[in-house]
Order: C-alpha cells, then sequence, then structure tokens
C-alpha cells in the first residue's frame, strides 16, 4: 500500500507540474516582448460589441461545462476509491450505489446547464450576426455623407446602431426574428400599427416601443445637453431578412428591412446644418470610442 502510494502521489505531482508549465509557457509567449500598441487612443464599438463581449462569456462558460463534464467521472472514482484506501471507508453496494447515484445527479445538472447555456449562445449568436448585417447595410450611408455608429452605451444597456444625416438622428435597435426552415415560401411580415404588433405567418411578436422611444428620449436629452442644440431622435426597428408585405396605420417607431434603406435616411432634406451634424457626430464618438488597444499601456507621469 505504501509503495502504491508514493506512485500515485509522483504521478499526481508530476501532473499539477506539467499543467502548471503548459500555463506559464501560454503566459510567457503572449508577453508584448517589450513593446506596446503604437496605436494612442481607444477605439470605436463595432458592430455588436456587446453580444460580443457576451458570446465571449458563454464561449468560456460552455468550455468549462464541457470540461468538468468530461472530467466528472474521473472525479466521483477517485474520490470513491480515495475514500476507500486513504479514508478507510469500506466498500459496500450501499456506497457504490450512492456514489453512482451522486455522480448521476452531477451529470444531469451539468446536461441541463450546457443544453440552456447553448441555447442562450445560439440566440446571442444570431442576434450579433442580425446586428452585422444591419451595420454593413447602414455603413453603406456614409456615402451620402451620413454619419452611423454602433452600439452605443446608456445607461440601460446600448443603442444597437446611430445614423446622424441631414434628415436627422435615428435610434436603430435590431431583432432577429427566425423564420420556419421550409415549406412556408416566401416568408413575409406585415407591421401593424395599430395593434403595435409583427404579424409573421406563424405567430405575433410586440414591437418592442416602449424600450424604442425610451433609447431615443435618453439619446436626444444627452446630445441636447452636450452640443446645446435641440435634437430631436426618431426611434426605429430594424428586422433583418424580413420583407415586410404591408403596413397598417400609422406608428412612432419605424419598423424596416435593412437592406436597401437608404430612403428611410436620405429623404433630401436638411433639418440638420453640417456644422450640428458635426458636433452630434463628435459627442456620438466620444461616447463609443472606449474600446482599449491590445498591449496599451497606461502612460504615467514617473
Amino acid at each position: 500500500m505504501g509503495s502504491w502510494m508514493i506512485v500515485f502521489g509522483l504521478v499526481m505531482v508530476a501532473g499539477i507540474a506539467a499543467a502548471v508549465g503548459v500555463i506559464l509557457l501560454i503566459m510567457w509567449r503572449l508577453m508584448p516582448e517589450g513593446r506596446q500598441s503604437p496605436l494612442t487612443r481607444n477605439l470605436l464599438r463595432p458592430p455588436g460589441h456587446s453580444l460580443g463581449n457576451h458570446i465571449n462569456d458563454l464561449t468560456e462558460r460552455l468550455s468549462t461545462l464541457c470540461a468538468m463534464t468530461v472530467t466528472l467521472p474521473i472525479i466521483v472514482y477517485a474520490a470513491h476509491i480515495s475514500q476507500s484506501y486513504f479514508g478507510g471507508v469500506a466498500e459496500s453496494v450501499a456506497r457504490t450505489l450512492f456514489t453512482a447515484i451522486l455522480g448521476l445527479v452531477a451529470a444531469a445538472f451539468l446536461a441541463k446547464t450546457m443544453v440552456k447555456t447553448a441555447k442562450d449562445l445560439r440566440y446571442k449568436v444570431l442576434g450579433w450576426e442580425a446586428e452585422v448585417f444591419t451595420s454593413e447595410e447602414l455603413n453603406r450611408l456614409m456615402l451620402d455623407g451620413c454619419q452611423v455608429f454602433h452600439d452605443i452605451p446608456f445607461p440601460h444597456g446600448n443603442i444597437d446602431h446611430v445614423v446622424v444625416s441631414p434628415d436627422g438622428v435615428h435610434s436603430i435597435d435590431t431583432k432577429s426574428y427566425g423564420k420556419l426552415m421550409e415549406g412556408a415560401g416566401r416568408q413575409e411580415v406585415i407591421v401593424d400599427y395599430q395593434r403595435n404588433v409583427l404579424v409573421f405567418q406563424d405567430r405575433q411578436v410586440s414591437i418592442p416601443t416602449g424600450q424604442l422611444e425610451g433609447e431615443a428620449r435618453w439619446l436626444a436629452d444627452y446630445l441636447s445637453k452636450a452640443t446645446g442644440d435641440s435634437v430631436t431622435v426618431e426611434a426605429m426597428l430594424a428586422i433583418p431578412g424580413w420583407f415586410i408585405k404591408d403596413r397598417v396605420g400609422r406608428g412612432t417607431v419605424c419598423v424596416f428591412n435593412p437592406q436597401n434603406s437608404r430612403r428611410f435616411f436620405v429623404k433630401g432634406t436638411s433639418k440638420l446644418t453640417p456644422q450640428q451634424m458635426s458636433r452630434i457626430a463628435h459627442q456620438l464618438d466620444q461616447l463609443c470610442r472606449d474600446v482599449e488597444p491590445t498591449l496599451a499601456r497606461t502612460p504615467s507621469w514617473d
């Protein structure tokens, strides 16, 4: 028994040493090697920045859960054997069954958590792709003299996109609504402003008017105070991938497909002067420019 314990201990120490060595090697390879980023200012938030952070967190969590699930049988078995050999606990059918049931319960809990995390990750990825698609279409508006910003932070979350055009300031939220897999033909949506719903073939979804108007009000108040101008903001909802078949009534939130959406932002009017657009764009730039460059070093006064 004594020699077996020594061998087991040496194996454990060797495994831990190897793991620590690999971690240190990785950290050493990631060191900046005496250099830092040449960038002297923060970056603008890219499209889907907030969702991207959530996706990274969920991906790491899912990886951790997978590792725990793989190692769970080994941990349960090692704990059982350790109690027998090192703790002197006698083997019995009841004890073996208890260990097996405990392992199955833990495995079931991990499996349930993994399924929930994977589903949440899937929805976040779909939402991120929709935001990126919308941003790619909105960025085309810069050819018409518009200013476009993405993922604007505010106290209750973030505003997906903001377009500053001569026609005004537009606060845009992107929603990803899934389509049926097959057998549905051309899939269309009716925007029913009278009932404040989006009517899909298989369901109806409320237009998040309260959320969108709240974001627009906050942005209008912020820009008005920051620029000294009276700024109004139009609330809009982008639903990429859907053909809007009809609109019923009129609403306070403009629902649109971002593909070829120039007509919603470039109408030939001039509600904002170039100077006003410049002041508004400057304030939005300050809001969104908070992404630190990789390997950036904070200047010191030493």
